[in-house]
């Protein structure tokens, strides 16, 4: 008996419709696979910065990074990156005016927001800046704000909970540096840099609190808040948080 098989057409159209199905399917896992690397990249470039701040705080004996050598120089990168490098290796620093686009997005493609706005510059970034690269790739823009909350306001914030009350300055991290995608949310993440060195991310609640002048108000998950990331039609600054509470994965 003579053994059925496929005829060439068959073959083809088989081919065809897998190839269909690929074209479909590989751009989503080669996002998604992005994502989650971009995911872990952040979790182990807090840990190295926090590890380095609260250290620097410990040797110099104080609970306050304002009160440390370290700030004493946030006007000069050189000097600044300089003390940073006893504790974590810096490369690549440099001084950045107001509103100015950092050195590792030029000639790049644009930044844009999660909802796809452009951006001229890394969110964050109305002040003057220091900008650094690490050994990662990951670059970092520190801008010294110096705000601190009122009596009244850091006992409003101590009754809703909060653990930051004043905001040495606001931190935008990229963790692959000027590479793709540049977008809020998925490779640039937002952070208030806490008195006691750690990062306090945008749409969390100590940031809803600080931010907020101790009502506890405006955190990610939150459609009213200033910084939400319910979906992908915000400008991704919240979603700081998200990650971070999810895990870090990038759920959304």
């Amino acid at each position: 008996m003579k053994k059925k098989g496929f005829t060439l057409a068959e073959v083809l159209i088989s081919l065809g419709i897998i190839g269909v199905i690929a074209a479909m399917t590989t751009p989503t896992l080669i996002s998604s696979t992005r994502n989650q690397t971009n995911a872990t990249k952040l979790s182990s470039t807090i840990s190295n910065l926090e590890n380095a701040f609260t250290s620097l705080i410990a040797y110099e004996g104080t609970d306050d990074i304002t009160d440390t050598t370290l700030w004493e120089s946030t006007g000069d990168a050189d000097a600044f990156t300089s003390e940073l490098s006893r504790y974590i290796k810096v490369l690549n620093f440099e001084d950045g005016t107001a509103s100015s686009l950092p050195t590792c997005y030029k000639g790049k493609k644009g930044l844009k927001s999660l909802n796809g706005t452009g951006l001229e510059t890394a969110p964050n970034l109305d002040k003057a800046y220091i900008e650094f690269t690490l050994p990662s790739g990951a670059a970092v823009f520190i801008a010294p704000d110096g705000t601190a909350l009122t009596d009244t306001e850091e006992a409003a914030a101590v009754a809703a909970g909060g653990a930051l009350f004043s905001a040495p300055a606001y931190l935008t991290l990229d963790v692959n540096g000027g590479e793709s995608p540049n977008i809020v949310g998925r490779d640039i993440f937002c952070f208030i840099l806490g008195v006691d060195g750690k990062l306090y991310p945008f749409g969390g609640k100590d940031v809803a609190i600080f931010k907020s002048k101790g009502e506890g108000s405006g955190t990610w998950n939150d459609s009213t808040s200033s910084y939400p990331c319910i979906n992908t039609s915000s400008s991704g600054e919240g979603c700081t948080a998200r990650l971070m509470e999810d895990g870090y994965k990038m759920n959304y």
